[in-house]
């Protein structure tokens, strides 16, 4: 394996590193609001068909489907051109993400709350916009921003095999990388597992004891079976079998964490099993969702009717009615992403 598939390997098997758009996803919106308060709403997006899915798309009867071409000639990438509208009549709630309530993909799906209000003050019509897109939990399953400050995460040694490749290094440097690299990964996945007992417990459907001992079961099987050689065997095989060989290890351990579950909370206990198992399986999906939103370049473009006066977006001196967002899927990684403009007609 080249130093080239090392690196693609590291950002998408846990995105350890910074998120690189290899494959961006293009979403951009067009809302104009009337006088009356009507606004109308045309989402675009283009990029990857199976990334876009997995956050939700605007769908019939609720939207308008204006475009929805795919192209799958590239069987290993088919790619998406949707195009969407919307009218929502003033006093009607604006949408707050793209799934449908019954949707199956609901909690995996982008948050973005929006709010319209119009009132009248002093002979002048207000218009105000506000939404916020939800913040994404992201870094608690990156242990190497934690280990950075503790001095237990080696940069120079990490900058060294990717830059030269993991065989080009020393025998040092490679037994080293390995194994924090294991560490890291361990870590990740037993993320999943902390968070899904931990719900468990918070509601009260599982002993403090029976937590600790899954988890703690959890990390010794995970010091026992994901170590530096299966690693280091898993990077060495061709380029094309990394990511089925990375996904089946991934699989494997999930797999492994739900049996002993089971096995510790008793086998006649089928209710909390299930209810363990839909925890553990919502959030890999949510993570694998918001692992894929770093591909997607946003862009808003909001048109309120008079001047726009306050906006936390860009203002186009030649368009003083219209305010812009742009920012990237990976800025919503652990923080809010807050779009707030206020425009005035004068009556």
């Amino acid at each position: 394996m080249n130093k080239h598939a090392l690196t693609r390997i590291l950002i998408v098997m846990v995105a350890f590193l910074t998120l690189v758009c290899v494959s961006c996803i293009e979403r951009s919106e067009e809302i104009t609001v009337d006088e009356d308060g009507t606004a109308t709403i045309i989402a675009k997006f283009d990029g990857n068909a199976e990334d876009l899915r997995r956050l939700a798309l605007p769908s019939e009867p609720e939207w308008t489907i204006l475009r929805n071409v795919v192209d799958s000639s590239d069987t290993d990438n088919a790619t998406m051109k949707l195009e969407a509208e919307l009218v929502v009549p003033y006093g009607t709630p604006l949408p707050e993400t793209f799934a449908k309530p019954d949707a199956t993909n609901r909690e995996t799906a982008l948050q973005f709350p929006t709010e319209l209000k119009r009132w009248t003050e002093n002979g002048r019509t207000f218009y105000e916009f506000k939404r916020t897109y939800i913040a994404r939990a992201y870094s608690p399953y990156d242990i190497t921003d934690y280990m950075i400050p503790l001095g237990a995460w080696d940069q120079e040694l990490e900058k060294r095999v990717l830059e030269e490749g993991i065989f080009e290094v020393s025998e040092e440097d490679r037994a080293n990388y390995l194994e924090q690299f294991a560490v890291a990964y361990g870590y990740f996945h037993w993320r999943f597992m902390w968070e899904a007992t931990a719900e468990m417990y918070r509601r009260g459907r599982i002993s403090a004891g029976a937590k600790e001992s899954v988890e703690s079961w959890a990390l010794d099987y995970l010091e026992a079976t994901v170590t530096p050689v299966r690693i280091l065997g898993i990077l060495g095989k061709d380029d094309d079998s990394i990511d089925v060989a990375l996904d089946r290890l991934g699989d494997e351990l999930h797999d492994e964490f739900i049996k002993h579950f089971v096995s510790t909370v008793g086998e006649d206990q089928t209710d909390i099993q299930r209810e363990f198992i839909d925890i553990f399986r919502l959030n890999t999906r949510i993570f694998d969702a918001t692992e894929a939103l770093g591909a997607h370049q946003f862009s808003i473009s909001l048109e309120l009717p008079g001047t726009i006066v306050s906006a936390n977006g860009m203002i186009d001196p030649d368009k003083p009615s219209t305010v812009e967002w742009y920012f990237k899927g990976g800025d919503l990684h652990d923080k809010n992403i807050p779009l707030h403009a206020l425009s005035v007609v004068e009556n």
